[in-house]
């Protein structure tokens, strides 16, 4: 391979920049290609000064704009802002509402009340089980009306031993059972299926199931009355709304044969022996009565209400009411005279729930009171419920006021507290206060009692002024401070830490915070975190939190302390930190504030080990990055080294922490030299101590591209600061990670190894190290990465960009400086000797490029081949003084050639490389007059005028222009000056 002399071309960095800007087409008013004509008529009318909130609309997603609307659905939206305002909006009925929160209320007592003894069930329509032998005594008066039914009543079968999960599989049976009998017209049949299922209500044991088997039972009543209802409706012909009767309709226009239907399932069902059963088919078919003439319901439900007085057990009479309250809220009625019959009737025998027989009854079944109470907080709440829904607040406050004179009120609290609307509830909470504190009570603890009342006026704290707070602070806290329990204590706190933050001054706060410290020293237990995490919660999403005040003294850290060691701890920390980030917007200068919070971040970055996920890391890194980037000390620089140094030492295990702490050092560092105009020996000792902190962060980090970027900054960063030493030993350290590198982005290795070429400009070499001594080591490590890698292209665009480099040493005085730095141009200031090194390196990656491009051609890689010579004709236009050296003139047009030979190469870089002026009359089109120029020379050089050049004709032209040339030499110009670049002979064509 011939090796070529380099000769860098004289460079005037300043006139190139201006002639550069003269070409420059100032693009600020033309329209972007992918904004639509809207935009571009916006942006020709628009003025100098856009406001603020135009640039949004001007500076969208170009993309966006390029369906103009027609996308499905922009076109949707337009749709909806059409016909939107003529859609007229479903309305929720009221029955729907009831059944919305029925299914809430369900799916909780579905959920909470289950059992693990065995359960029995008794029907007519399950196969297997025990026979019972069943005795009847029918009156001669109602057989008629009986016999159908009873004839069931002698295949009953007890089936014993059932799991919960059996017992809720015989339930769907019997409700399948049920559809099937009705879908064959056997009504009978399905009228003695819900009987036998409202029996089952009757009992009782085992107590903690009752909540759940009332739900799955009611299912079943619910479903019998619905077919019920639409049966009597299809047979007169009344056509159903969502399962509703029509908005006009009335009575009146129901069929004879229609309400003969509806009168005989009332008779059959008045016929039902038992009370119970009786009771819950009437209201489970009670909107059926709606197509009899003057249907009274709240007559109805009054009786019904006053007909479970004859219940005997209280919890079977409470569920019963439940039940006629929901029916009552569905039929949407007016009058709530019911409602207030089944309060007042609840109150009347409320006391049973406290009796001697109830007490008999639970030892026998060993079941504890407090157990026993809960069971009826669902029925209760619900009634409770429907009775506020009513709105009436002289019937609340009459209710209320009655609950006083039960002897243990404590159950019928729990409702009302839960239940009644908190603007009623709020001011009579301190009352209700002073009596739980003040009276002891049965059943229902106080505990649960003021865990309730805590909540609900945390839940209302934009209102709790209206609860007497100083009063009621008074009474709470000596009643809270007492408790001994850590269990009920922490529940307490947990209920009332809102309302106590809300009200209570800084000093308090600190008060409540010691006294849960000295509740659990030296450790709280496991279970206790989840509720002292919530008091964390409540302690910084508080509208009046103090960050400094709370993030500057003790009670918080000893808090801390008290949480079990591990993740429970940092989950904490967490919300801490997490919170504290979000609302305090402020830079962090308080020293103290300062250690607390990387104390609480150390916490966290102390959890992570091998098993930790990274996203886990992730998360506690940006927490970190975020508190490190929120700590400003203003100019107290130390400081702000000291502080980086702790920070160091507390995240050493989160690499993009460390990272980060290395852009923060060196951008202090930058701060220091634009503060300064010359270092002194103060400031000098102190860039110096940012440098070291880099560079021995920076090996602690895994990823070696990540390092590389961070040496190569620091380097940069050392150099602008004067400090040689330290800009040598990051460059050193950043052109061994060449080796390290990940071959898979190639693109990014090529992007960022240019960067430290350009680095390289500036840095003076080294006085006891050869010259040159960084870019030959780097080479060389390109060399060794490249060829383990098989990465070619990588190696040929480095030399490139070496050789740009070698070009821009040799010049006298180089295109950029840094400040009080002397480079290479003013250290080899008049040493031929360098810059002779500098063009010798050139010739040889040249010759080791040329060689990659005669390799890439023997294994037929054109496509490569063509681009590699496309670059290398850049670099030579561009950094080669052409005009003084033919050989390389020579070797451009070769490679130029080259790359056209086999039609692969890339045309729009082509046009680039050829915009050079050297370059430019190679690809450019001749005017008229050149090409007539060109064609009376073509006639002076074609002796035997056969309309072609031979070589012998064009040596003879020359030897009488006084060049002489070989014959070889001449023939090869000919070749390749030939359209296909291997005739012998020249052809005129103006397309040349």
């Amino acid at each position: 391979m011939v090796s070529y002399k380099w000769i860098a071309k004289r460079r005037n960095y300043r006139e190139e920049e201006v002639a550069y800007r003269s070409l420059r087409t100032p693009n600020d008013r033309l329209p972007h290609p992918l904004q639509t004509n809207a935009s571009k008529e916006n942006n020709s009318k628009a003025n100098t000064v856009v406001p603020r909130k135009k640039i949004s609309s001007i500076y969208c997603d170009p993309l966006s704009h390029a369906l103009e609307g027609s996308d499905p659905l922009s076109q949707f939206i337009s749709k909806d802002e059409v016909e939107g305002p003529g859609i007229v909006p479903t309305v929720v009925s009221q029955r729907d509402g009831v059944a919305q929160e029925w299914l809430k209320h369900r799916t909780i007592i579905l959920s909470k009340f289950t059992t693990s003894e065995k359960l029995s069930i008794k029907s007519s329509f399950l196969q297997g089980g025990e026979k019972l032998v069943v005795k009847q005594q029918i009156n001669d008066k109602t057989k008629y009306r009986l016999q159908q039914l009873d004839e069931f009543e002698e295949h009953v079968s007890e089936h014993k031993g059932l799991s919960r999960d059996d017992y809720v599989s015989r339930i769907t049976q019997i409700s399948h059972e049920l559809h099937h009998a009705w879908a064959l017209d056997q009504r009978v049949k399905a009228l003695k299926i819900v009987i036998q299922c409202s029996k089952l209500l009757l009992e009782t044991h085992p107590f903690a199931f009752y909540p759940s088997k009332f739900a799955l039972i009611t299912d079943i009543l619910d479903n019998f009355g619905l077919m019920v209802f639409q049966r009597i409706a299809e047979k007169g012909d009344i056509r159903l709304v969502n399962q509703q009767l029509p908005k006009y309709f009335k009575p009146e226009h129901v069929s004879e044969a229609a309400r003969e239907t509806c009168r005989n399932w009332m008779y059959k069902i008045a016929s039902v022996r038992e009370l119970l059963p009786r009771i819950y088919v009437e209201m489970a078919v009670i909107k059926s009565y709606s197509f009899l003439e003057n249907t009274d319901f709240s007559a109805t439900l009054v009786r019904l209400s006053r007909a479970i007085r004859g219940v005997g057990n209280p919890l079977v009479a409470a569920y019963a009411r439940a039940y006629v309250m929901r029916v009552g809220r569905e039929i949407a009625m007016q009058d709530h005279s019911f409602i207030v019959e089944n309060v007042r009737d609840l109150y009347l025998s409320y006391n049973q729930l406290y009796s001697n027989n109830i007490r008999t009854e639970l030892t026998v079944f060993r079941t504890d009171l407090a157990d026993y109470l809960s069971l009826f907080s669902p029925a209760y709440d619900w009634i409770f419920q429907t009775l506020a829904n009513t709105g009436h607040y002289d019937e609340l406050d009459a209710i209320w006021r009655m609950s006083f004179n039960q002897t243990e009120p404590g159950l019928l609290w729990l409702s009302l507290l839960s239940q009644f609307p908190s603007d009623f509830v709020l001011p009579k909470c301190l009352e209700l206060a002073l009596h739980i504190t003040t009276t002891p009570s049965t059943g229902i603890s106080s505990q649960q009692l003021m865990v309730l009342m805590g909540q609900v006026l945390s839940r209302n704290l934009a209102s709790s002024c209206d609860s007497h707070a100083g009063k009621m602070l008074n009474v709470i806290w000596p009643y809270l401070s007492r408790k001994e329990d850590a269990d009920s204590y922490l529940q307490c706190i947990e209920a009332w830490m809102p309302y106590l933050l809300r009200h209570w001054r800084v000093k308090e706060v600190y008060r409540i915070i010691n006294d849960i410290v000295q509740h659990f020293r030296p450790k709280a237990q496991s279970h206790h975190v989840n509720q002292l995490n919530n008091i964390v919660h409540a302690l910084v999403r508080t509208e009046q939190v103090d960050y400094q005040s709370l993030f500057t003294t003790e009670p918080l850290m000893c808090l801390l302390d008290i949480y079990p060691e591990g993740h429970s701890r940092a989950e904490a920390a967490k919300i801490l930190l997490q919170q504290f980030l979000i609302d305090y917007d402020r830079s962090l200068s308080h020293a103290v504030m300062v250690d607390h919070l990387l104390f609480i971040a150390r916490i966290l970055h102390d959890t992570l080990n091998a098993t930790s996920v990274e996203d886990e890391k992730r998360q506690i890194s940006e927490l970190a990055i975020a508190l490190i980037d929120r700590v400003d000390f203003g100019r107290d620089f130390q400081q702000m080294l000291s502080f980086y140094g702790d920070a160091r030492a507390a995240f050493t295990n989160l690499d993009p922490v460390l990272a980060h702490l290395v852009q923060a050092i060196n951008r202090l560092s930058s701060r220091t030299r634009q503060l300064i105009q010359e270092h002194n020996e103060r400031t000098g000792h102190f860039v110096r101590a940012c440098g070291a902190f880099a560079y021995i962060t920076i090996p602690a980090i895994t990823c070696p591209m990540v390092r590389f970027r961070l040496y190569l900054l620091s380097s940069q960063v050392a150099l602008a600061n004067e400090c040689l030493g330290q800009a040598d030993a990051c460059l050193e350290g950043a052109i061994n990670l060449v080796a390290e590198f990940s071959p898979v982005d190639e693109q990014w290795a090529v992007s960022n190894i240019s960067n430290l070429l350009s680095s390289l400009l500036v840095q003076p070499d080294t006085p006891d190290q050869n010259r040159l001594h960084h870019l030959r080591r780097l080479l060389r490590n390109v060399r060794t990465f490249s060829m383990n890698h098989t990465l070619h292209r990588l190696r040929s665009t480095v030399y490139i960009q070496a050789i740009r480099l070698l070009s821009a040493y040799i010049q006298p005085d180089y295109i950029y400086h840094i400040p009080n730095v002397e480079s290479n141009d003013r250290l080899y200031l008049g040493d031929g000797e360098f810059r002779m090194e500098a063009a010798d390196y050139c010739s040889q990656l040249l010759t080791e490029l040329l060689n990659d491009l005669h390799q890439l051609g023997t294994e037929n890689q054109q496509r490569k081949q063509a681009s590699l010579a496309l670059d290398l004709f850049s670099l030579l236009i561009e950094s080669a003084d052409i005009e003084a050296e033919p050989s390389l003139c020579q070797l451009a047009v070769q490679l130029y050639l080259l790359a056209r030979k086999h039609n692969q190469w890339d045309g729009d870089y082509a046009v680039s490389c050829t915009g050079h002026p050297h370059a430019s009359a190679m690809n450019r089109v001749p005017s008229q007059s050149e090409i007539d120029e060109l064609r009376t020379a073509f006639i002076l050089m074609d002796s035997d005028r056969d309309g072609r050049i031979t070589a012998f004709e064009v040596q003879s032209m020359l030897q009488q222009l006084g060049i002489h040339l070989r014959e070889e030499v001449v023939l090869d110009l000919v070749r390749q000056a030939s359209q296909s670049g291997k005739n012998e002979f020249l052809l005129f064509s103006s397309q040349c």
